[in-house]
């Protein structure tokens, strides 16, 4: 077992491309996610906006009272003005004002440049909206569920304190979702792992298949390997992150490690699994590797931050059967939330998930059969 291990080490080594996409990929994001949007900690200005009330609307009023939530924060993240329309003009006319907001029926923004502080604003009113919507649906359909609604919901804004009382900069979650990209692309090792106990596909494969070895001995040292240097990669993302970017991963470090463990054996069966698939053509299942790994993290909140938490209010089963959503959920639970509940059962999930894919893999890779090599 041991000597098949080592030569299954040397030929995972040797392909560059794996390296690239498992390994030095996620660590290359980390550092542009890092120039974009600087480390964990870094604190951003009050902004001064105007709030002018048009109408005495009930939603001129819910508005107002969001926007006076937010300012008493700890966070400072606004400070408002009530002001008259003529006064909100010309202060933002003269640049003494980031933003205008009109509380009316249909709150409306109004800024004059396009930077960091007008996308957060921009972001808060794309809050409310949504948030006053789900409330109107909620009341329609099952008004005596609104208190526990409006019990539940969150904020989505670049700032915010988190129920352990810690605050934490929005910006990284996408960290966290990096953490769970980077577990889905060990698929790239799983895969080759798997093309090389085919004898139809590679040489190598060829080459094991008429060995005396059993294919039930191949298929485990192949996965011990594939995970193992998953598990290197992980590790080196990990520290990466923690002392280079210095981004806060703090949180039970025994618990971050078995989410890696989890999340990265399913990345690596993920892999296996669709280089099974030998009736299509290479170049098309390293795009289903490409793709589908790209897709689950962009769910996951990768690309686009509040996206796990609009797919959590629209179409909750995606976030439980989606890898990389419950990847981040479960860093979130530790770094964030200190929910040990929700922490095992996204760990329950995850190994769920592991076992399954795993053994679908074995059980194909077992019944391949030829019939001339």
């Amino acid at each position: 077992m041991l000597h098949l291990i080592k030569y299954c080490l040397l030929t995972i080594l040797r392909q560059k491309e794996t390296v690239f996409w498992s390994m030095l990929f996620p660590v290359l994001l980390g550092a542009l996610f890092y120039a974009s949007f600087g480390s964990s900690n870094t604190e951003i200005e009050t902004i001064d906006i105007a709030v002018v009330e048009t109408d005495n609307s009930e939603m001129s009023k819910n508005f107002i009272n969001f926007l006076e939530m937010i300012e008493e924060d700890e966070s400072e993240l606004i400070a408002i003005q009530k002001l008259s329309k003529e006064e909100a003009n010309k202060k933002l006319e003269d640049l003494k004002i980031t933003g205008l907001f009109y509380a009316c029926e249909e709150p409306e923004l109004v800024v004059t440049s396009n930077n960091i502080s007008s996308s957060i604003l921009k972001s808060l009113l794309d809050t409310f909206i949504r948030q006053a919507q789900m409330y109107k649906d909620i009341m329609a359909e099952k008004p005596q569920k609104l208190q526990e609604a409006a019990n539940s919901a969150y904020l989505e804004f670049a700032s915010e304190t988190t129920l352990t009382g810690k605050k934490v900069d929005g910006m990284v979650q996408y960290f966290y979702s990096l953490i769970g990209m980077a577990c889905m692309f060990g698929c790239f090792i799983g895969y080759l792992v798997s093309v090389q106990l085919q004898a139809n596909v590679s040489a190598v494969g060829l080459r094991r298949a008429i060995s005396a070895t059993s294919k039930f001995k191949q298929f485990i040292a192949g996965m011990i390997t594939s995970v193992f240097v998953h598990y290197i990669n992980l590790a080196i993302l990990l520290l990466y992150l923690q002392y280079v970017l210095k981004i806060d991963l703090s949180g039970n470090i025994f618990k971050l490690i078995g989410i890696c463990i989890t999340g990265g054996f399913i990345g690596v069966g993920i892999g296996m699994f669709v280089g099974t698939l030998s009736r299509l053509s290479d170049g098309l299942r390293i795009g289903i590797l490409v793709a589908g790994g790209l897709l689950l993290s962009f769910l996951s909140g990768l690309m686009v931050g509040g996206m796990k938490g609009l797919i959590e209010e629209n179409v909750p089963l995606l976030n439980r059967i989606n890898p990389a959503s419950v990847i981040t959920d479960a860093i979130y639970s530790i770094t964030i939330y200190d929910d040990p509940g929700r922490y095992t059962l996204n760990i329950v999930t995850l190994v769920i998930m592991s076992l399954v894919i795993g053994a679908v893999t074995f059980i194909i890779t077992r019944r391949e059969c030829y019939d001339s090599i």
